[in-house]
């Protein structure tokens, strides 16, 4: 812990508060620079992660989009790192585990973080630049937010169209229906505040931003006083006051404090409350020949109060859990017992700016069932507020709150500092979002004394609220082709009203900025930006000090020593999948919902639900794809992980037990229930994350692992869901739970399993006594460790085109490569660094003006992965793919180039292992063979490459992989129809069919 007596006198600060956090064993330090009224917190603590974060209240004035293309210029050069790009030269030079810049509603967060404190201040000196003097040029607003260009530039007198990297982003969201449902159930809510407006930009109105207007925007909003400063983590708070006394001193003087009051005013005002409820209805696209039946989303969304009001946050956060937390939870399940529509898509309170809103969406149904759906809310919410909640669901609902208010998590440096951030820009003493147990304590005791508290609060906020917003989303087949023909009319105008002469210029200016986008920066212009030198990380990799026991079945129980945990308990169990006969392969996601979807001997699911919740904080299973670090054995596993807390131990490990040896799939109606809801969940998720349905699809052909992987996530699991929901409910039925059962019974071989454990030390013999008895109930089945079936690499250069209503377009070109334990592996790790950040990102993002593309080398799966997605282009991205070995042959890989790219892969290296992945990472490397002496060999080896070995490596591989590499691209049926005219062997066929 610190002492309050931080700013030294003469250092131009002071002190205006010390809050100490106990669960962050740190001091919430806060800081005024007195000239420039700048505002500085330091949340110190022992963490060697570090974070610096500036936000801005950035409220958005319209729906053109900018804070959000504000937040893409900043980090596109400044006064002080003129080059361009300087935010991606920097991802190449450092070891960062976190960095990126994030815009909300009304709130724009720039973070980095690090557990190397001279990385940290190269990059908290490149964003504090960034923030408060971008360059703002003519030739960053072109890319990033929109340009003219001929649609062919082979013809600049013809037709034109838009291009920008936001412009393609923000097709890519508003062609989602969760991303047109999400906005409008905000802005529509709250159509008088700030988040009325659209501060990522709507496509239809980012053509009417100027640069002037995004410079005034910056300077009124970008200023010291409306800046919030979070810092967290060891690095002493003299060291930040020394790095930023001297560049807030030169803020002082800076003009926008006015501007920013009126800024802050914007983001301050409240919604006026409604006297009656509000409907709207809106359609969202389809492909013209994709049946609409029964994809509507009916939405409920209210207004429920002050978010400010941490104690009221507090009760809404346990009643949002009552309602709907789980699939047994009343509102939740009266909802889907109504059959009414397939599944609950949504169901939770969310803080906007100072407003906390309810949203409550249906997926899968249809418009006319609008008045149905409300009357099943209603009446459920009617039910619910008639009575006390029971006391064991109350307890359980607490219970979950532990995790939320203890665990260290994944991002954490850059979770605490941006909700002190967060906290700090709605007007809250910045601490107040570090720790919420007290908040939570107090709802407690509060539930405790008047158990009709949350009852009366059911009818205040929902049943007697007429502030509420009812959506009926629809599906339209026609609506992309209206949607693309208002766009052609709109351009049609804008063409009509130049001269050939301004077109002539329009191409010009479009040729020049792709030729300028193309040109990377030069070594001189390169040294304006700090660099980070070996020396200054570790000469060794992090690990996890463990202590393994065999469990004398042929497993291994493996627990780490003495690592922090806050009070939360982790647990994982593997389970080796070799041997599984071929037909319940596809079935093996279908066993993994089961887990979390039904009950278990002697429970039905509602009641599992209960119990689980009542003492874990989640428990699920997942199928986990790994090879031997000799590259010998592919290793599938069914993994089951669960979190749980000191005092809920026993029950947690007999919650445990159950699901693992008695789950009960013989539920015919929940069966039902859920072939519907996975269904309509895969019919989603396959469209809008098509960047990993095109990355499956691609590499389905190039190995074992890519074909298992295939048919476990890629496109035979919704062509099952859809052959069993079309099947008589019988038999899918039947087929389903005699599935699920086989693959349970599977499992339960004790050569198969291994156990993992993170907690305190005082634990472990009480963990191991119960794995130890649940293994003594398991019985050796005789079944070999081996893959069955047969299966044969296809290396043919596959072109295949996904059709779906998709407004940009996702890419993969996957090959084969090097296995992990090959000695080209860590040379071709660096390679595919180097032509991601040199070579994809250049040509597909600021040339092509996709939202992002890169290179991953899989190592553990032997494959290259060519990526893009939100990519306006086709052809020409799957061109340029292709071309990678001209750029490799052809580019100088110069040491400095390559030691950037070194520190790319140091990053996974450097990153603090927290808790929860730790469970996993132990169980991983155990069962792999990775050991701490093979980690540190490879370490050493990625420290001691130099550029020829590296360049040679990746031409090599890249030269034999790409001739033999697999595409795949999701899009529009129109844009894959025109890239067939370039790809030869193109094939179309839609995603949903």
């Amino acid at each position: 812990m610190q002492t309050s007596n931080f700013a030294a006198p003469g250092k131009g600060f002071e002190t205006v508060s010390v809050t100490q956090v106990d669960s962050l064993k740190a001091d919430a330090v806060q800081l005024r620079h007195v000239a420039s009224g700048a505002r500085i917190l330091h949340i110190a603590c022992p963490d060697r992660e570090n974070c610096f974060c500036v936000a801005v209240p950035t409220p958005p004035p319209d729906d053109t989009g900018m804070p959000h293309i504000l937040e893409h210029m900043t980090l596109a050069g400044s006064e002080k790192f003129p080059c361009k790009e300087p935010f991606f030269e920097m991802i190449k030079r450092s070891v960062a585990t976190f960095i990126n810049a994030l815009t909300g509603n009304d709130i724009t967060y720039y973070p980095v973080c690090s557990t190397v404190k001279a990385d940290l201040m190269n990059l908290a000196d490149v964003y504090f630049d960034a923030v408060f003097h971008p360059l703002l040029s003519t030739e960053t607003f072109m890319r990033e937010a929109y340009h003219l260009a001929p649609a062919d530039p082979g013809k600049p007198l013809g037709d034109l169209r838009y291009d920008g990297i936001v412009y393609s982003e923000m097709k890519g969201v508003f062609s989602s229906p969760d991303g047109i449902l999400e906005r409008d159930s905000i802005r529509r809510l709250l159509p008088d505040t700030c988040h009325g407006k659209e501060s990522g930009g709507n496509p239809e109105s980012i053509p009417d931003l100027t640069l002037d207007a995004l410079r005034q925007f910056h300077a009124s909003r970008y200023n010291a006083r409306n800046a919030f400063i979070v810092l967290y983590g060891d690095i002493p708070t003299a060291d930040w006051l020394d790095f930023l006394g001297p560049r807030l001193d030169e803020l002082a003087a800076q003009p926008g404090a006015g501007a920013s009051a009126n800024a802050s005013a914007e983001a301050a005002k409240r919604q006026p409350r409604w006297d009656a409820p509000r409907a709207f209805s809106a359609d969202y696209p389809l492909p013209a020949d994709e049946e609409t039946a029964e994809k509507t989303y009916l939405s409920l969304n209210w207004l429920l109060g002050d978010t400010t009001d941490l104690a009221f946050s507090a009760r809404v956060s346990i009643l949002s859990f009552l309602l709907a937390g789980t699939d047994a939870s009343p509102l939740k399940k009266a909802i889907n017992d109504s059959h009414l529509g397939a599944n609950v898509a949504w169901a939770n309170s969310l803080p906007n700016g100072l407003e906390l809103t309810y949203h409550l969406t249906l997926e899968g149904s249809e418009p006319d069932r609008m008045e149905a759906f409300r009357k099943v809310v209603f009446d459920a919410l009617r039910e619910v507020a008639s009575k006390p909640f029971g006391r064991d669901d109350v307890a359980a609902a607490f219970q979950q709150t532990v995790y939320g208010c203890n665990e260290i998590g994944a991002h954490y440096a850059f979770t605490n500092a941006t909700n002190a951030a967060t906290a700090w820009c709605a007007g809250l003493d910045p601490a107040s979002l570090l720790d919420r147990a007290p908040f939570f304590e107090r709802a407690r005791k509060e539930i405790e004394a008047d158990e009709m508290l949350l009852p009366r609060l059911v009818r205040e906020l929902f049943l007697d609220n007429p502030h509420r917003l009812d959506i009926v989303l629809s599906p339209s087949a026609t609506l992309e082709a209206e949607q693309e023909k208002e766009l052609a009319g709109r351009l049609a105008a804008v063409r009509k009203g130049l001269s050939d002469a301004d077109c002539e210029g329009i191409a010009k200016a479009a040729a020049d900025l792709e030729a300028m986008n193309a040109r990377p920066n030069t070594s001189d212009d390169l040294k304006c930006l700090p660099s980070l030198k070996v020396s200054d990380i570790s000469p060794k990799p992090q690990t996890i000090p463990a202590t393994r026991e065999e469990t004398g079945a042929g497993g291994f129980f493996v627990a780490a020593d003495a690592m922090p945990t806050n009070g939360i308990v982790y647990l994982s169990a593997s389970f080796d999948l070799r041997g599984l006969p071929e037909p319940l392969w596809e079935f093996l996601p279908r066993y993994e919902g089961a887990v979390s979807d039904f009950g278990t001997k002697g429970f039905d699911y509602a009641e599992t639900a209960r119990r689980r919740v009542s003492c874990t904080g989640g428990l699920s299973a997942f199928l986990k794809f790994m090879t031997s670090v000799d590259g010998q054995l592919l290793q599938p596993y069914l993994f089951f992980s669960m979190k749980t807390t000191e005092s809920a131990l026993d029950d947690a490990l007999e919650v445990f037990r159950q699901a693992v040896f008695e789950l009960d799939p013989r539920d015919p109606a929940r069966m039902a229930d859920l072939i519907v809801q996975d269904r309509a969940v895969l019919r989603s998720d396959f469209v809008q994350d098509a960047r990993g349905t095109t990355r499956t699809h691609a590499a389905r052909r190039l190995s074992l692992q890519g074909h298992l992987e295939n048919v476990v996530r890629g496109l035979p699991q919704l062509g099952l869901v859809e052959r069993l929901g079309a099947a008589a409910p019988e038999a899918s039925y039947e087929e389903s739970a005699s599935r699920i059962e086989a693959i349970r019974d599977f499992i339960l071989d004790p050569s198969r399993a291994s156990f993992s454990f993170v907690g305190p030390d005082a634990l472990r013999g009480k963990v191991r006594a119960a794995i130890d008895k649940w293994l003594g109930a398991m019985r050796p089945s005789g079944i070999p460790a081996v893959l069955g079936g047969t299966f044969t690499p296809d290396f043919t250069p596959w072109r295949e085109g996904l059709s779906a209503a998709l407004q940009v377009s996702f890419s993969a070109l996957s090959a084969p490569a090097p296995h992990d334990s090959s000695p080209d592996s860590i040379a071709l790790e660096v390679g595919a660094s180097v032509v991601s950040s040199d070579y994809m990102l250049p040509e597909i993002r600021f040339k092509g003006n996709a939202y992002g593309a890169g290179l991953s080398y899989l190592s553990p799966k032997s494959t290259l992965v060519f990526s893009s997605y939100r990519d306006p282009h086709v052809a020409e991205t799957l061109e340029t793919m292709l071309k990678a070995v001209d750029f490799v042959k052809s580019s100088v890989w110069s040491k400095e180039k390559v030691d950037n790219a070194i520190f790319t892969v140091v990053k996974r290296f450097e990153a603090p292992i927290r808790p929860g992945a730790a469970v996993s990472q132990l169980l991983t490397y155990n069962l792999t063979g990775v050991t701490d002496e093979w980690l540190a060999d490879r370490y050493a080896k990625l420290l001691a490459l130099e550029p020829r070995e590296v360049q040679e490596t990746t031409l090599r591989i890249l030269g034999e992989a790409l001739p033999r590499a697999s595409y795949c691209v999701a899009a529009s049926e129109a844009m894959l129809a025109e890239a067939a005219k370039r790809i030869p062997g193109l094939t179309i066929t839609p995603i949903i069919g």
